[in-house]
């Protein structure tokens, strides 16, 4: 572990972009056969959105309360309007994707950030956080030379 140098206090942010990881997605079995959220919706709305909250965290860093407030608006709105062509596609399957991903990174500037759909984001370090663990690796006793 990297020690700090005496006399300064680790940061307690993650940095201009946040901290934005992929989790597992918990394995939900949908009511019906031809959900969207079976097959690789999932996974490629997660990538979607592990690749645009960064820059939407970056955007908002420097945002007033005011403009908080209307990015919050504006985000709700068009999910609460056009969440389904979010889904199942349609003529706002674009803004309603950017419009989830800028919901996440309002979300993670809150304590603890967001964790849902594959995706955790968060602005500052904090307790449980999944971008803090290591990353698996391979033990030594299973690589062989050949």
């Amino acid at each position: 572990m990297r020690k700090n140098p005496p006399g300064s206090e680790p940061s307690a942010s993650h940095g201009p972009f946040g901290r934005v990881v992929r989790v597992p997605i918990p394995d939900q079995r949908p009511h019906y056969e031809h959900a969207p959220w079976t097959g690789a919706f999932p996974e490629r709305l997660a990538d979607f959105l592990a690749g645009l909250i960064p820059l939407f965290i970056a955007e908002l860093t420097s945002a007033t309360d005011e403009q908080i407030n209307q990015a919050r608006d504006a985000a709700l709105e068009q999910i609460a309007n056009h969440g389904d062509d979010l889904q199942f596609g349609g003529e706002h399957r674009r803004s309603s994707r950017t419009a989830l991903a800028k919901a996440f990174a309002l979300l993670a500037r809150a304590e603890g950030g967001v964790t849902a759909l594959g995706v955790h984001a968060c602005t500052a370090v904090h307790e449980g956080c999944p971008g803090l663990k290591p990353p698996a690796s391979a033990s030594p006793s299973s690589d062989t030379d050949r």
